[in-house]
Protein backbone atom coordinates (compact mmCIF):
# COMPACT_ATOMS: atom_id res chain seq x y z
CA UNK A 1 0.00 0.00 0.00
CA UNK A 2 1.27 3.23 -1.12
CA UNK A 3 0.67 7.23 -0.25
CA UNK A 4 0.74 9.93 -2.92
CA UNK A 5 0.19 13.33 -2.03
CA UNK A 6 -1.57 15.96 -4.67
CA UNK A 7 -0.36 19.32 -4.98
CA UNK A 8 -2.34 20.87 -8.21
CA UNK A 9 -5.57 21.98 -8.24
CA UNK A 10 -6.46 19.77 -11.50
CA UNK A 11 -5.38 16.56 -10.60
CA UNK A 12 -7.10 16.98 -7.48
CA UNK A 13 -10.30 17.49 -8.78
CA UNK A 14 -10.11 14.91 -11.29
CA UNK A 15 -9.69 12.15 -8.45
CA UNK A 16 -12.73 14.05 -7.06
CA UNK A 17 -15.05 13.69 -9.97
CA UNK A 18 -13.87 10.10 -10.90
CA UNK A 19 -14.18 8.91 -8.10
CA UNK A 20 -17.25 9.87 -6.35
CA UNK A 21 -15.65 12.55 -4.34
CA UNK A 22 -18.05 15.37 -2.16
CA UNK A 23 -18.24 18.03 -2.85
CA UNK A 24 -16.68 18.74 0.35
CA UNK A 25 -13.49 16.86 -0.17
CA UNK A 26 -12.66 19.54 -3.45
CA UNK A 27 -9.85 21.56 -3.78
CA UNK A 28 -11.82 24.07 -3.39
CA UNK A 29 -13.36 23.58 0.18
CA UNK A 30 -9.62 22.97 1.30
CA UNK A 31 -8.45 26.59 0.06
CA UNK A 32 -11.36 27.86 1.60
CA UNK A 33 -10.32 26.44 5.10
CA UNK A 34 -6.55 27.14 4.61
CA UNK A 35 -7.31 30.70 3.55
CA UNK A 36 -9.75 31.98 6.68
CA UNK A 37 -8.45 29.62 9.50
CA UNK A 38 -5.92 27.79 10.86
CA UNK A 39 -5.93 24.89 8.68
CA UNK A 40 -3.72 23.44 6.38
CA UNK A 41 -4.97 21.08 3.64
CA UNK A 42 -3.51 17.71 2.42
CA UNK A 43 -4.74 15.69 -0.65
CA UNK A 44 -3.77 12.04 0.20
CA UNK A 45 -4.46 9.56 -2.42
CA UNK A 46 -3.54 5.63 -1.12
CA UNK A 47 -3.09 3.22 -3.77
CA UNK A 48 -2.39 -0.46 -3.97
CA UNK A 49 0.30 -1.41 -6.66
CA UNK A 50 -0.62 1.46 -8.96
CA UNK A 51 -4.39 1.35 -7.84
CA UNK A 52 -6.93 3.33 -6.86
CA UNK A 53 -7.67 2.56 -3.35
CA UNK A 54 -8.94 5.95 -1.57
CA UNK A 55 -8.56 9.59 -0.85
CA UNK A 56 -9.05 12.28 1.49
CA UNK A 57 -8.61 16.22 1.66
CA UNK A 58 -7.41 15.76 5.29
CA UNK A 59 -7.70 19.45 6.86
CA UNK A 60 -4.74 19.38 9.64
CA UNK A 61 -4.47 21.91 12.53
CA UNK A 62 -1.60 22.35 14.94
CA UNK A 63 -2.13 22.21 18.76
CA UNK A 64 -0.22 22.81 21.53
CA UNK A 65 2.73 20.86 22.68
CA UNK A 66 2.60 17.81 23.53
CA UNK A 67 -0.70 17.23 21.20
CA UNK A 68 1.20 18.35 17.71
CA UNK A 69 -2.37 17.77 15.05
CA UNK A 70 -5.54 16.78 14.96
CA UNK A 71 -7.20 15.89 11.33
CA UNK A 72 -10.24 15.89 10.18
CA UNK A 73 -11.77 15.25 6.67
CA UNK A 74 -14.85 16.41 5.83
CA UNK A 75 -17.48 13.92 4.20
CA UNK A 76 -14.37 11.72 3.52
CA UNK A 77 -12.92 9.70 2.79
CA UNK A 78 -13.50 9.22 -0.97
CA UNK A 79 -14.16 5.88 -1.79
CA UNK A 80 -16.20 4.62 -5.16
CA UNK A 81 -18.50 2.06 -3.52
CA UNK A 82 -19.26 2.88 0.20
CA UNK A 83 -18.63 -1.17 1.34
CA UNK A 84 -14.93 0.26 0.97
CA UNK A 85 -15.40 2.88 3.68
CA UNK A 86 -13.98 1.01 6.67
CA UNK A 87 -11.02 0.25 5.00
CA UNK A 88 -10.36 3.04 3.47
CA UNK A 89 -11.10 5.21 6.74
CA UNK A 90 -8.41 3.11 8.57
CA UNK A 91 -5.76 3.81 5.82
CA UNK A 92 -6.28 7.23 6.11
CA UNK A 93 -5.94 7.28 9.64
CA UNK A 94 -2.56 5.54 9.39
CA UNK A 95 -1.40 8.28 7.22
CA UNK A 96 -2.21 10.82 9.89
CA UNK A 97 -0.78 9.15 12.68
CA UNK A 98 2.43 8.84 10.43
CA UNK A 99 2.58 11.79 8.39
CA UNK A 100 1.54 14.80 10.37
CA UNK A 101 1.57 13.24 14.31
CA UNK A 102 -2.12 13.56 14.64
CA UNK A 103 -4.01 13.30 17.97
CA UNK A 104 -7.38 12.37 16.05
CA UNK A 105 -8.82 12.19 12.89
CA UNK A 106 -12.66 12.66 12.31
CA UNK A 107 -14.47 11.75 10.15
CA UNK A 108 -18.37 12.39 8.95
CA UNK A 109 -19.34 10.35 5.19
CA UNK A 110 -22.27 10.90 3.51
CA UNK A 111 -23.11 7.16 3.69
CA UNK A 112 -25.45 5.31 5.21
CA UNK A 113 -25.48 1.57 6.35
CA UNK A 114 -21.76 0.97 7.04
CA UNK A 115 -20.31 0.04 9.95
CA UNK A 116 -16.55 1.52 10.67
CA UNK A 117 -13.84 -1.26 11.75
CA UNK A 118 -12.79 -1.17 15.93
CA UNK A 119 -11.08 1.72 17.32
CA UNK A 120 -13.35 4.65 15.97
CA UNK A 121 -16.00 6.09 18.33
CA UNK A 122 -19.01 8.49 18.12
CA UNK A 123 -17.54 12.10 18.08
CA UNK A 124 -18.83 14.93 17.94
CA UNK A 125 -20.88 16.38 15.28
CA UNK A 126 -19.85 19.18 12.19
CA UNK A 127 -21.92 17.97 9.72
CA UNK A 128 -25.32 17.08 10.57
CA UNK A 129 -26.13 13.10 9.82
CA UNK A 130 -29.56 13.75 9.99
CA UNK A 131 -30.34 15.54 6.78
CA UNK A 132 -32.99 15.70 3.24
CA UNK A 133 -32.01 13.84 0.01
CA UNK A 134 -33.09 13.78 -3.28
CA UNK A 135 -32.34 11.43 -6.44
CA UNK A 136 -31.79 13.47 -9.24
CA UNK A 137 -31.22 10.59 -11.79
CA UNK A 138 -34.85 10.34 -12.64
CA UNK A 139 -36.31 12.69 -15.27
CA UNK A 140 -37.67 16.05 -14.81
CA UNK A 141 -41.08 15.27 -14.15
CA UNK A 142 -40.18 12.42 -11.92
CA UNK A 143 -38.13 14.31 -9.58
CA UNK A 144 -41.19 17.12 -9.53
CA UNK A 145 -43.43 14.28 -9.00
CA UNK A 146 -41.28 12.70 -5.53
CA UNK A 147 -41.54 16.15 -3.92
CA UNK A 148 -44.00 15.56 -0.40
CA UNK A 149 -45.96 18.40 -0.78
CA UNK A 150 -48.23 19.40 -3.65
CA UNK A 151 -47.38 22.66 -2.33
CA UNK A 152 -44.20 22.85 -3.25
CA UNK A 153 -44.98 21.69 -6.61
CA UNK A 154 -47.59 25.03 -6.48
CA UNK A 155 -45.76 27.03 -5.29
CA UNK A 156 -42.55 26.45 -7.69
CA UNK A 157 -45.26 27.35 -10.53
CA UNK A 158 -46.82 30.63 -8.34
CA UNK A 159 -43.23 31.58 -7.83
CA UNK A 160 -42.78 31.82 -12.08
CA UNK A 161 -45.91 33.31 -12.35
CA UNK A 162 -45.38 36.16 -9.63
CA UNK A 163 -42.27 37.35 -12.08
CA UNK A 164 -39.65 35.66 -10.21
CA UNK A 165 -36.73 34.92 -12.37
CA UNK A 166 -33.49 32.80 -11.45
CA UNK A 167 -29.98 33.06 -12.81
CA UNK A 168 -26.14 32.16 -11.57
CA UNK A 169 -24.95 34.81 -9.49
CA UNK A 170 -21.80 36.88 -10.14
CA UNK A 171 -19.24 38.70 -8.16
CA UNK A 172 -21.40 41.56 -8.18
CA UNK A 173 -24.13 40.20 -6.53
CA UNK A 174 -21.99 39.18 -3.44
CA UNK A 175 -22.90 42.33 -1.49
CA UNK A 176 -26.43 42.25 -1.58
CA UNK A 177 -26.14 38.25 -1.07
CA UNK A 178 -24.31 39.41 2.16
CA UNK A 179 -26.86 41.89 3.24
CA UNK A 180 -29.61 39.43 2.72
CA UNK A 181 -27.64 37.00 4.44
CA UNK A 182 -26.96 38.91 7.45
CA UNK A 183 -30.68 40.05 7.66
CA UNK A 184 -31.92 36.31 7.40
CA UNK A 185 -29.38 34.93 10.39
CA UNK A 186 -30.23 37.42 12.53
CA UNK A 187 -34.04 36.98 11.61
CA UNK A 188 -33.88 33.03 12.25
CA UNK A 189 -30.84 33.18 14.86
CA UNK A 190 -27.79 31.22 13.22
CA UNK A 191 -24.48 32.01 13.39
CA UNK A 192 -22.63 33.46 9.93
CA UNK A 193 -18.73 34.17 9.01
CA UNK A 194 -17.98 37.66 8.78
CA UNK A 195 -18.14 38.78 4.74
CA UNK A 196 -14.69 38.19 4.07
CA UNK A 197 -14.94 34.30 4.47
CA UNK A 198 -17.68 34.45 1.58
CA UNK A 199 -15.69 36.64 -0.83
CA UNK A 200 -13.01 33.82 -0.22
CA UNK A 201 -15.35 31.33 -0.58
CA UNK A 202 -16.70 32.67 -3.86
CA UNK A 203 -13.19 32.74 -5.27
CA UNK A 204 -11.40 29.98 -4.02
CA UNK A 205 -14.00 27.33 -4.34
CA UNK A 206 -14.93 27.69 -8.44
CA UNK A 207 -14.18 24.85 -9.03
CA UNK A 208 -17.49 23.23 -7.39
CA UNK A 209 -19.45 26.38 -6.72
CA UNK A 210 -23.21 26.97 -7.96
CA UNK A 211 -24.31 29.98 -6.77
CA UNK A 212 -28.53 31.33 -7.54
CA UNK A 213 -30.29 34.45 -7.37
CA UNK A 214 -33.69 34.68 -7.17
CA UNK A 215 -34.97 38.27 -8.29
CA UNK A 216 -37.88 40.30 -9.30
CA UNK A 217 -37.75 43.52 -11.20
CA UNK A 218 -33.85 43.23 -10.39
CA UNK A 219 -34.70 43.01 -6.76
CA UNK A 220 -32.84 40.45 -4.95
CA UNK A 221 -35.32 38.12 -3.04
CA UNK A 222 -33.23 34.95 -2.46
CA UNK A 223 -30.07 33.40 -3.16
CA UNK A 224 -28.82 29.79 -2.76
CA UNK A 225 -25.16 28.57 -2.32
CA UNK A 226 -24.03 25.18 -3.29
CA UNK A 227 -21.38 23.12 -3.82
CA UNK A 228 -21.10 20.43 -6.62
CA UNK A 229 -19.74 17.52 -8.16
CA UNK A 230 -20.42 13.99 -9.72
CA UNK A 231 -21.68 12.79 -6.30
CA UNK A 232 -23.79 15.30 -5.07
CA UNK A 233 -25.15 18.71 -5.03
CA UNK A 234 -24.49 20.50 -1.41
CA UNK A 235 -26.61 23.67 0.19
CA UNK A 236 -24.15 25.38 2.10
CA UNK A 237 -25.72 29.10 2.98
CA UNK A 238 -29.28 30.75 1.71
CA UNK A 239 -31.79 33.09 2.38
CA UNK A 240 -34.75 34.93 1.55
CA UNK A 241 -36.65 38.10 2.53
CA UNK A 242 -40.03 38.98 3.36
CA UNK A 243 -40.83 39.98 -0.64
CA UNK A 244 -39.17 36.66 -1.70
CA UNK A 245 -41.52 34.64 0.62
CA UNK A 246 -44.29 36.52 -0.38
CA UNK A 247 -43.65 35.54 -3.78
CA UNK A 248 -42.47 32.10 -2.62
CA UNK A 249 -39.38 32.84 -4.23
CA UNK A 250 -37.28 30.04 -2.48
CA UNK A 251 -39.61 27.11 -3.75
CA UNK A 252 -38.80 28.24 -7.25
CA UNK A 253 -34.65 28.80 -6.22
CA UNK A 254 -34.55 25.60 -5.05
CA UNK A 255 -36.29 23.81 -7.61
CA UNK A 256 -33.80 25.39 -10.11
CA UNK A 257 -31.13 24.50 -8.50
CA UNK A 258 -32.08 21.17 -8.12
CA UNK A 259 -32.38 21.27 -12.04
CA UNK A 260 -28.80 22.62 -12.59
CA UNK A 261 -26.92 19.97 -10.13
CA UNK A 262 -29.24 17.15 -12.45
CA UNK A 263 -27.59 19.08 -15.62
CA UNK A 264 -24.39 18.98 -13.53
CA UNK A 265 -24.40 15.22 -13.84
CA UNK A 266 -24.83 15.54 -9.73
CA UNK A 267 -26.26 11.86 -8.42
CA UNK A 268 -28.16 13.56 -5.59
CA UNK A 269 -28.87 16.67 -4.11
CA UNK A 270 -28.44 17.09 -0.21
CA UNK A 271 -30.19 19.74 1.80
CA UNK A 272 -28.03 19.45 3.97
CA UNK A 273 -29.42 18.97 7.92
CA UNK A 274 -32.38 18.50 9.75
CA UNK A 275 -33.04 20.51 12.76
CA UNK A 276 -36.14 21.03 14.38
CA UNK A 277 -36.56 24.58 13.06
CA UNK A 278 -38.97 26.28 10.17
CA UNK A 279 -35.95 26.12 7.99
CA UNK A 280 -35.99 22.06 8.41
CA UNK A 281 -39.81 22.24 7.92
CA UNK A 282 -39.37 24.12 4.53
CA UNK A 283 -37.03 21.01 3.61
CA UNK A 284 -39.17 18.41 4.39
CA UNK A 285 -41.75 19.48 2.03
CA UNK A 286 -39.28 18.20 -1.27
CA UNK A 287 -38.77 14.54 0.10
CA UNK A 288 -40.49 11.52 1.77
CA UNK A 289 -38.81 11.14 4.20
CA UNK A 290 -35.57 11.92 5.84
CA UNK A 291 -31.73 10.11 4.98
CA UNK A 292 -29.30 9.17 8.20
CA UNK A 293 -25.80 9.36 6.68
CA UNK A 294 -23.66 7.28 9.72
CA UNK A 295 -22.36 10.26 11.65
CA UNK A 296 -19.44 11.55 13.06
CA UNK A 297 -16.62 9.52 14.40
CA UNK A 298 -13.30 10.06 15.76
CA UNK A 299 -10.33 7.52 15.40
CA UNK A 300 -7.87 8.07 18.60
CA UNK A 301 -4.35 8.00 16.97
CA UNK A 302 -2.52 8.97 20.12
CA UNK A 303 -2.11 7.98 23.84
CA UNK A 304 -2.82 11.92 24.46
CA UNK A 305 -6.09 11.50 22.87
CA UNK A 306 -8.31 11.14 25.78
CA UNK A 307 -6.61 14.38 27.55
CA UNK A 308 -7.18 16.48 25.04
CA UNK A 309 -10.37 15.29 24.67
CA UNK A 310 -10.53 16.64 28.47
CA UNK A 311 -9.64 19.51 27.64
CA UNK A 312 -12.04 20.31 24.91
CA UNK A 313 -14.45 19.44 27.19
CA UNK A 314 -13.49 21.72 30.13
CA UNK A 315 -12.93 24.62 27.49
CA UNK A 316 -16.59 24.26 26.11
CA UNK A 317 -17.91 24.39 29.84
CA UNK A 318 -16.23 27.10 30.46
CA UNK A 319 -16.09 29.41 27.85
CA UNK A 320 -19.69 28.46 25.91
Amino acid sequence: MEYRLIDTQEAWDQIVRTHNGHPMQSWGWGSLKEQTGSWTAHHVVCEDAGSFVCAALVLVRKLPWPFKSICYSPRGPIVEDAADLPRAADLIAQWCREHVHAVSLKIDPGVSGVTLNDGWKQGSTILIANTAVIDTVPDEDAILKSFHSKKARQYIRKAGRMGVEVRRATREDLPAILDLYHKTAEEDNFFIHDDHYYQVAFDAMDDVNQVFVAECEGRLLAFLWNVTTPAAAFELWGGVNEEGKTKRANYLLKWTAILEAKQSGAALYDLNGLLNDGISKFKMLFIEEPTQWIGTFDKPLSPLFSVWEGSLKLYRRLFK
